[in-house]
């Protein structure tokens, strides 16, 4: 309800009356191994990285808000048939032979056809943002980004996924005497793990704060030294200005003996 475009509410309201996409939406793991590796992470995926979204067109007025949270929350929909989580987390066959960025293009081309009226610049936008949402071609995406939207998306997908990733590993181990984890070797790397928060100060207690108040004051400091009020002159060396404080920086020295340079 938060977007402005009726294209774009027309489109979710679509997936969201689908209840058996919706149930499968809702219980659908993320990833296989990566990140958000549990029942509801593509949900938790999903919503957090349309929160960025909306997060970030506050910072950056010139983004389509309505388009980069509709292509948040649709980036990853083909994940609902390309995994299977009924017992094990895998990949079915659809999943293998074509992934879950060319299955959510095609289930986005199938609410289209029911929604007549859709711009068909506003698709081409959207699918983009599928499309282009791995970022590089090593990394399985089809597209690299062209837009600013596509460019976003790519960098917070990234981003929630590699903190959740993160968090994961640090948080399996947290019995662990060493202050690294065991290696990571989808990361190709140890993570440090956060330590402790130190343990709370005592406050003091009614007697204590009573002790204080009935405790004789303290004897009056000597007086004051009086300041030199020659200011040294910039227009001297460092030595000069230092000799004029009366530092005795390089005065002799009565204990040092001749020759000695210790």
């Amino acid at each position: 309800e938060s977007l402005g475009n009726p294209h774009l509410q027309a489109l979710l309201k679509a997936f969201l009356d689908d209840a058996a996409f919706l149930q499968a939406y809702c219980k659908a793991p993320a990833a296989k191994s990566m990140h958000h590796v549990y029942l509801g992470g593509l949900l938790e995926h999903s919503l957090a990285v349309a929160d960025l979204a909306d997060d970030i067109c506050r910072r950056y007025p010139e983004l389509d808000r309505d388009l980069l949270v509709a292509g948040a929350l649709l980036h990853d929909i083909g994940k609902v048939d390309e995994l299977r989580y009924v017992r094990t987390f895998d990949y079915t066959d659809e999943g293998k032979l074509l992934g879950h960025i060319v299955m959510g293009v095609e289930m986005i081309d199938e609410k289209l056809r029911g929604l007549e009226s859709f711009p068909r610049p506003l698709a081409l936008l959207l699918k983009h943002l599928l499309l282009s949402h791995h970022g590089q071609y090593e990394y399985g995406s089809p597209k690299r980004p062209k837009t600013m939207e596509a460019v976003v998306l790519n960098f917070i997908d990234d981003l929630d996924a590699k903190i959740n990733g993160v968090r994961t590993h640090i948080e399996k181990e947290p019995d662990s005497d060493s202050a690294w984890t065991s290696y990571h070797r989808l990361y190709d790397r140890y993570f440090f793990k956060p330590q402790s928060p130190a343990e709370p100060t005592d406050t003091p207690n009614e007697e204590q704060e009573r002790e204080a108040v009935m405790a004789p004051a303290p004897p009056p400091r000597p007086a004051a030294r009086p300041k030199n009020d020659k200011k040294p002159s910039f227009g001297f060396s460092l030595a000069d200005q230092l000799k004029g404080k009366s530092l005795d920086l390089f005065a002799a020295n009565p204990e040092k003996e001749e020759g000695d340079d210790r």
